[in-house]
């Protein structure tokens, strides 16, 4: 879907619509308002509320994750914008407006010349690109927080006027969000993401609370924590739980699609398993697919690197870089003078970005950071590449909970304490079942918790050590993957990471002695990823293939 000052233009396939004499609609995504079936009749509802209130306020009401365009019938004017949480990406340039970042590189006709170096050594040590840049000069992410308009005028930007992460009073009411949700999502055929984790769980019980019928999934090998705990999960909620697999069978195939999911901002690789789960989701009718993303607000996980000085007045954001968010740098030696030379600012360049998010409190100063730099790229991403396979939504991303879970006082986030209470209260059962943080249950038993303290602290202390041996012996992270153990090696024995590394050289991006074997198992798949991009680059024609309407 592609928006210029002429209009509109689609491929159509996956594009959703409804319209008036006064508007067209047309969506792309999981759209609803709370208490209405998504899709149509949350868009119809959408209309009547924009009459009655103006776009700003009946924009503030729209939930999901989605893009959107409204075209105004009688000025010929089109608006465009994505959901509040950031959940769906979609882009723009000066001229137009697109659902696709590659879409909108090839109705421009970029070729390599149009790279942004320093957004090329962000995305080979992070694998995306951040504060709504892309891998190129000219084309920008839509802000969640953006209305893009284009009139007789042309091209205008205008502010949403949402609502700061720190602007709720801890007030919000989550069940009676879940009570309007099950509402809304009754009719849909629901796939719900379970892992060995505490989020997953919260969003299956509240599920089952307010009566919606659904299937859980999980995706992995047998024997892994996260499988074997989402099974005793399932059993107990008596609900089937279908298991994904990881197949390497048919990778090298599988490129062209993955790269298209991953829109070429992101790590192509990291979609694999994912595609595979949805594809198997889709075979089995599923509707809507839930995730536990968004979560993270209502605990203590992003807060790790100080733990357990959850008070301070001080927020370590060298040591937040470096622990969590770039314990293993690209080595100066891959790359050609002028980006090594950049490879080296990379890390300062980021904690003089992060400098802006600063609050009163280290814990507050962590949580604006995931808010505004990493949960619109990060969980934006995979929801987006989800989304172009099975439409796929992550509740506790909406801003309202995001707000609730800032005002959240530590000591209730720490221990998991928020979810021991919600899950204990809507059922007791599920929440005496082990989790994968170092064995602990959900449980606001006295009895469980008494059990799960000192589980606890030692999770989170060999958790904490984990992060810093990644960072002094260069190794991966040691929680089980899910993805296909195999995987790995065979992308690095693959003859397309050999051509790929030798295109990349050529371009004069990595240096001609660097060797495909010495290049760190964390930076290859973003290597490689890189590669499809500058391939695709070489191969546009200026020419967008989406029709007009």
């Amino acid at each position: 879907m592609l928006l210029t000052a002429k209009g509109l233009r689609s491929s159509g396939g996956e594009l959703q619509s409804w319209e008036n004499p006064d508007y067209l609609f047309r969506w792309r995504g999981f759209v609803y308002l709370l208490g209405f079936a998504p899709g149509a009749a949350s868009v119809r509802e959408f209309s009547r509320l924009m009459a009655a209130e103006g776009l700003d306020r009946a924009i503030s009401s729209l939930k999901g994750h989605f893009f959107m365009v409204v075209k105004e019938k009688q000025t010929h004017t089109y608006i465009c914008f994505t959901d509040n949480n950031g959940g769906f990406t979609a882009f723009h340039s000066k001229t137009a407006a697109a659902s696709s970042f590659l879409d909108l590189v090839t109705y421009h006709g970029l070729t390599p010349v149009s790279l942004n170096r320093d957004s090329v050594m962000e995305f080979v040590n992070f694998g995306n690109v951040f504060l709504n840049r892309t891998l190129v000069e000219g084309i920008f992410r839509i802000d969640r927080n953006q209305v893009i308009r284009f009139g007789p005028g042309g091209k205008s930007i205008h502010s949403k006027n949402l609502a700061p992460i720190d602007a709720g009073h801890g007030d919000f009411d989550y069940l009676q969000f879940f009570e309007k949700f099950a509402h809304s999502a009754r009719e849909c055929r629901i796939s719900v993401d379970l892992t060995g984790g505490v989020d997953s769980r919260l969003i299956a019980v509240m599920l089952d609370y307010f009566g919606v019928p659904f299937e859980t999934t999980v995706s992995g090998m047998d024997g892994m924590e996260d499988v074997e705990i989402a099974k005793e999960v399932a059993a107990a909620l008596g609900k089937p739980l279908h298991i994904t697999y990881p197949c390497i069978d048919g990778l090298e195939d599988s490129i062209p699609e993955l790269f298209r999911l991953s829109d070429g901002l992101n790590d192509t690789f990291k979609h694999y398993r994912s595609y595979q789960h949805n594809r198997n989701r889709v075979k089995r009718g599923i509707e809507l697919a839930l995730s536990g993303i968004g979560g993270e607000f209502l605990k203590d996980e992003l807060w790790l690197q100080d733990f357990p000085f959850y008070s301070s007045r001080m927020a370590r954001l060298e040591r937040l870089v470096t622990l969590r968010m770039f314990p293993i740098p690209c080595k100066d030696d891959y790359f050609s003078k002028d980006y090594a030379r950049r490879n080296q600012n990379v890390k300062q360049a980021v904690v003089q970005r992060l400098s802006r998010y600063q609050m009163d409190l280290n814990t507050k100063t962590y949580d604006h950071i995931y808010y505004q730099y990493e949960l619109p790229t990060i969980g934006g991403n995979f929801l987006t590449a989800a989304n172009r396979v099975l439409p796929s939504y992550a509740p506790m991303m909406e801003p309202e909970f995001v707000q609730f879970g800032f005002q959240l006082k530590r000591r209730e986030r720490f221990f998991n304490t928020f979810h021991r209470k919600t899950i204990s209260q809507v059922n007791p059962a599920i929440s005496r079942i082990r989790t994968s943080e170092g064995g602990v249950s959900v449980s606001a038993d006295k009895w469980e918790v008494g059990k799960d303290i000192q589980k606890y602290v030692r999770d989170k202390s060999i958790r904490l050590v984990k992060v810093i041996e990644r960072k002094l012996f260069q190794t991966s992270y040691t929680r089980q993957k899910a993805d296909h153990p195999d995987l790995y090696e065979r992308i690095r024995n693959s003859q397309f990471a050999k051509d790929a590394i030798e295109l990349l050289k050529e371009e004069n991006i990595l240096h001609r002695r660097v060797r495909l074997h010495e290049i760190h198992d964390a930076h290859l798949s973003h290597f490689l990823s890189l590669f499809l991009f500058v391939d695709f680059l070489h191969s546009t024609k200026g020419q967008c293939s989406l029709g007009n309407e």
